[in-house]
Parts: structure tokens; sequence; C-alpha cells
């Protein structure tokens, strides 16, 4: 008998440092919902940070593609439910559901993690009692697909960052939501004011740290019915750290 994946849910309370100016819970929080949410399991089940980090291993977040169907408001809970669905090599896939305090299902999300070997800062196999952990059948090895992102053909907009101490997570690399934040950063202001954020899709290819100067550079694809902005991220040697895809509706 195929084991079912271990699902974990809790409950956000949308926070007044959380919000846009017309009160809405921001992207980039839901995000940090989303991060959370997936520590959070590891660390009921037993593998959490401390587990990894005596065994040399560590999660390092490869892929997103975040939708977004509503967006909740100051003070109002939302629930997170999260399940690492598969496991492939050293790949994990793992799914996310948004629902409000209805029930009502607000926002879903893929995503894709590659296990590292810290010491030698290679890609690992999913070991046994990880899949255990989290409910995984070792057969059970379909991936998820989130498409790639087109590179953009043309700057609209660029701007430069510098990588702040407040930005590095507990892998001592930039936490992945500020990469998100300085691309939309870059989206022009009247698409910020007079559109929603419905999907964001990134790709993590490499990392930077702390003291490091980014650029982002933008493309915006204005259609008919929707914006799509596309950013890439460099950094001072040119090297692409991070491909983002914002669509606006």
């Amino acid at each position: 008998m195929s084991k079912s994946p271990v699902v974990t849910d809790r409950d956000y309370t949308i926070h007044y440092y959380e919000v846009d100016i017309n009160k809405r819970v921001l992207m980039t929080s839901i995000m940090n919902y989303l991060g959370d949410m997936a520590m959070y399991q590891s660390e009921i089940l037993g593998v959490g940070i401390e587990q990894l980090s005596a065994n040399k291993m560590a999660w390092v977040l490869y892929k997103w593609d975040i939708k977004m169907e509503s967006y909740p408001l100051l003070n109002e809970t939302v629930k997170v439910k999260t399940f690492a669905c598969s496991f492939r090599g050293f790949y994990a896939y793992r799914k996310y559901e948004i629902m409000d305090v209805k029930g009502n299902n607000i926002g879903y999300a893929d995503s894709v993690w590659i296990l590292i070997n810290t010491d030698r800062k290679r890609p690992m196999r999913i070991t046994k009692d990880i899949y255990a952990a989290y409910g995984i059948d070792d057969s059970n090895n379909i991936s998820i697909d989130i498409d790639d992102i087109l590179s953009i053909t043309k700057v609209d907009i660029e701007k430069s960052f510098e990588v702040r101490y407040g930005d590095i997570d507990t892998n001592m690399h930039v936490n992945n939501v500020k990469y998100a934040t300085w691309a939309l950063e870059t989206v022009p202001k009247d698409i910020v004011l007079n559109y929603k954020l419905k999907n964001i899709k990134i790709t993590y290819e490499k990392e930077t740290t702390y003291g490091e100067t980014i650029k982002v550079s933008t493309e915006v694809l204005r259609e008919e019915d929707k914006i799509i902005c596309r950013h890439k991220i460099i950094n001072k040697e040119g090297s692409e750290l991070t491909l983002l895809e914002s669509t606006w509706i």
C-alpha cells in the first residue's frame, strides 16, 4: 500500500506591516507564509534546520509558481496548507493551498526544492528517512512542471540594490523572498496602483550574499487583458542570479 503525503496547515493573521496602501496583503507577505510553512512542517516532522545541519544538508529553493485569486485584507486570517507531493533524485516538489476564513481557496502555489550537501555545495539524493518523514512513497517520483521563464528582449526599467545584512537567511544566503521584493520594486507605479498581481513565477539560478550589489532589469509587455513583466537579476559580474515573471490583471 502506498503512503499518503503528510499534510500540514496553519493560520496566519494579516498584520499591518504585511499590507499595501489598500490594506491588501502583499505577495511577498504571502511568500513569507509559504516559506514559513515549509520550515514549520519540517520542524514538526523532525527534519528541520538542526537535524539537517547535523547531517550537513540544507534545502535550497529552485522554483516558485504562485497564483492568487484574491488577496485578504488587514486583520483577516488565512489558512495555509502544504505537503511534499513527491521526491525525485535530489529534487523535492511541494504544493500549497491558501484559504480564507470561509474555507474558499484564494491561492495556490507549486515549488521545487533541491537538497544539497552543505560541505560539498552540491546536490545530494534525498535520503530514505526524509522520504519516511514526509510520508512519500519512493515509487512516487512524478515531478511538478513549472514552465521556464522567457528571457527579456528589451530593458524598460533598471534598478540596482545592495544586499543588506537583514536580507540574509539561516543558510547565510539571501532570503528567496528578497529577490521578488527587488523585482517587484521595478514594476511601474501605474501597474502597481491599477492592477492586481495574479501570478508570480521565479527561477533561482545562483546565490548572492551580504555586501553584493545586484541589478534588476525589467521588460513590460502590455497585452489587451493583462500585463506581463519579465525580470532578470544579475550580480556586478553580470552573472544571472534569478529570473522572474509577474502577471498583472
